[in-house]
């Protein structure tokens, strides 16, 4: 398919109204029939048919005629639609070059207003046009490859037996997205900016992942990164796919932990066994780069401190209702 941007520039509001009517219905049908395309999208049976006949030529919509007459999309409609909502509330307005590509993601450089969006908790009523910053637009992947596969491994997931794979994604930008509300600025991740179906704006940091990156005093940065697992731990939170990939340095010696849609509260059974997890990946990498070893178990004292359980308000599980929704 056309650069993303590209693409966007090519539609017009028919074209966004069908593809957001086709992705609503996708909520209950794995094929929208035609009647309900129409319907949701208010159109004339004839605009319609037309919209969909271009759409369908463009790659952004398949159609099937068995058993009955239907559309769906895929990621790079559904990336379209997610654009269109974030450019409307005055979230992006310049779409940038491809910053990454993960197994469950998708990321871009963007421009945009930094500010949350008029929907968005903490939007100012009336705000003056502020200057625009870095940004980075994070598409969530999670149903490419094997939908059975990523609901068996996400929280999120568990209850929702027949969500179709195109929503495995929405529900992962969520959790992401409340993730990072619920750790910046107390950890250093990136700032969250807002959230529109399966895409998290947040701000661009900048940076090299970990793994990429020459250090001339490991030890400081090892420590630095603890330092963060730590004060995610306080709040009780883990992150649970914790590696050198998944951590940036930035030019000012200062560390910035990325990628948050697996994470766990710390009260999942689980909990402990991911975080020893996440600090022997980080061990592992300074051992076998840097020649850096680090007893595990002194490793993890650090991070778990004195509490051992992280963090927790009474019996309130606040955590467990953010990553949670």
């Amino acid at each position: 398919m056309e650069n993303l941007a590209d693409a966007f520039l090519r539609l017009d509001r028919k074209d966004i109204s069908l593809l957001k009517a086709i992705e609503r219905g996708m909520r209950h049908s794995e094929w929208v029939p035609i009647e309900d395309v129409i319907a949701i999208a208010r159109l004339s049976p004839k605009g319609a048919s037309t919209g969909l006949s271009r759409l369908v030529e463009k790659k952004l919509v398949s159609r099937t005629t068995e058993p009955y007459e239907g559309y769906q999309i895929g990621f790079a409609a559904y990336d379209l639609v997610a654009l269109s909502d974030l450019v409307d509330r005055d979230v992006v307005a310049f779409l940038g070059d491809l910053l990454g590509v993960g197994k469950e993601s998708v990321v871009f450089e963007a421009l945009g207003s930094g500010a949350p969006g008029p929907d968005e908790p903490g939007a100012p009523p009336n705000r003056d046009e502020p200057p625009l910053v870095p940004l980075a637009v994070k598409f969530h992947r999670q149903g490419r490859t094997s939908f059975k596969h990523v609901r068996r491994a996400r929280d999120h997931l568990r209850d929702q037996p027949r969500c179709a794979w195109i929503h495995a994604a929405r529900l992962g930008a969520a959790r992401e997205w409340r993730t990072l509300k619920a750790l910046h600025p107390e950890v250093r991740v990136p700032r969250p900016v807002a959230l529109s179906h399966h895409a998290v704006v947040m701000e661009h940091v900048g940076g090299a992942e970990l793994y990429k990156v020459e250090l001339e005093e490991p030890e400081p940065f090892l420590e630095l990164i603890l330092k963060e697992v730590a004060s995610a731990w306080r709040r009780g939170i883990v992150h649970a796919d914790l590696s050198a990939y998944n951590v940036l340095v930035g030019e000012d010696g200062e560390v910035v932990i990325i990628d948050w849609p697996q994470a766990v509260s710390s009260r999942d059974p689980r909990a402990q066994e991911l975080l020893e997890r996440d600090v022997k990946n980080l061990l592992d990498h300074f051992a076998r780069k840097y020649h850096l070893v680090v007893p595990h178990q002194e490793a993890l004292a650090t991070v778990v401190g004195d509490d051992g359980g992280g963090r927790k308000e009474g019996e309130t599980g606040w955590v467990d209702r953010i990553l949670e929704g």
